[in-house]
């Protein structure tokens, strides 16, 4: 049986662990290897948004999309999990715009740890991306390697990156959401407990801001991330984050690194559809591009002070022609609008 995998940082905090089981009575052996037929080139690459499996959630993309080269896990399990347990990969952070061909090449990348440590090919059974796009990692009734000593009785939700640092997207909390409510009587029991990690294991996974929202995911309806649209274009979530905010400066002509800075603490909690990327602080000084923002949307000079509130949001609501209450909300129509109209090349 091979040892396990543990990935640290500088301060030798295990992120994540990878094991096998040690193998179960009543399971087949399989010779499947791979849904590409053995070893496949190693620059598959999809050009266009992946194709869902039959099987799975219509927000999965199949093994074959992103050009899967080794075995499907070891063995064919029957019957459905007892438990669904959430990961992290501590791999590249990819941006929430990455194209589908970086993604699929950290499919692979991915794929490549699991077969060089257990032979196995990839671990989880499903893996997210920031963008919110889903992708099949080893079949849903195969054995990975995600959480040793369960991979039997339990299914793997994993995270693309390290959330021990990073913040999840709304897209994939979303996404997860979706997964779990789906594999209920299909894939799990109707009543799996949704997990992290680090609640069975010696480890950090699946890291603290994305422990965090375990409950969003285990009580979430979610939803089939909205398509991208052409190649470098905005998800239109309806969350303002750091590429909702790239783009704005970008078409405003203000600095570009993707934060709005300086912006009043108070605010932040009052408005759940501003998400990452946000400078939030005791005594704000304000921002170029909220400044930029107030001018475009032709409210008075002296109302121009680069600070979001509900003066602002209002005033923002009304020039995009969405419901004025002064609140960016989860999913907020107003981003929505926003994020369109920046697809477009205007505000």
């Amino acid at each position: 049986m091979a040892e396990p995998y543990e990935i640290k940082d500088d301060a030798g905090i295990v992120l994540e662990v990878l094991a096998a089981d040690d193998e179960p009575q009543g399971e087949t052996m399989s010779e499947t290897t791979g849904e590409t037929g053995g070893q496949a080139p190693s620059d598959i690459v999809p050009t266009a948004a992946p194709e869902a499996e039959a099987q799975a959630a219509p927000s999965i993309a199949s093994r074959s999309s992103w050009g899967a080269r080794y075995p499907d896990g070891d063995l064919t399990l029957t019957g459905p999990a007892v438990e669904v347990f959430v990961h992290h990969s501590v791999t590249a952070q990819l941006s929430a715009d990455a194209s589908i061909a970086a993604e699929a090449e950290q499919m692979r990348a991915l794929e490549s740890v699991g077969q060089s440590r257990f032979g196995t090919g990839i671990s989880y059974n499903v893996i997210i991306f920031p963008s919110g796009r889903a992708y099949q990692g080893v079949s849903w009734n195969r054995r990975g390697t995600h959480t040793g000593g369960r991979n039997s009785t339990s299914r793997s939700i994993c995270f693309a990156g390290n959330y021990e640092t990073n913040t999840p997207t709304a897209a994939q909390i979303s996404s997860a959401a979706a997964i779990y409510r789906e594999g209920k009587d299909r894939w799990w029991t109707q009543g799996a407990p949704l997990r992290g990690h680090r609640d069975v294991s010696q480890t950090a996974c699946p890291g603290r801001h994305l422990y965090a929202r375990i409950d969003d995911i285990r009580s979430g309806s979610g939803s089939t991330p909205p398509s991208p649209g052409e190649p470098g274009g905005l998800l239109v979530d309806g969350f303002w984050g750091s590429a909702t905010t790239t783009r704005l400066q970008q078409e405003l002509g203000t600095t570009v690194d993707g934060v709005v800075s300086s912006q009043s603490a108070y605010w932040r909690d009052r408005n759940p559809g501003l998400t990452t990327g946000w400078e939030w602080v005791s005594d704000a000084d304000g921002s170029r591009v909220i400044a930029a923002l107030q001018r475009r949307i032709g409210m008075d000079s002296g109302q121009r002070d680069g600070k979001i509130g509900p003066q602002t949001i209002s005033a923002l609501q009304e020039h995009l022609g969405t419901p004025v209450d002064g609140v960016i909300s989860r999913e907020s129509q107003a981003v929505m609008a926003l994020q369109r109209r920046l697809n477009a090349g205007r505000v």
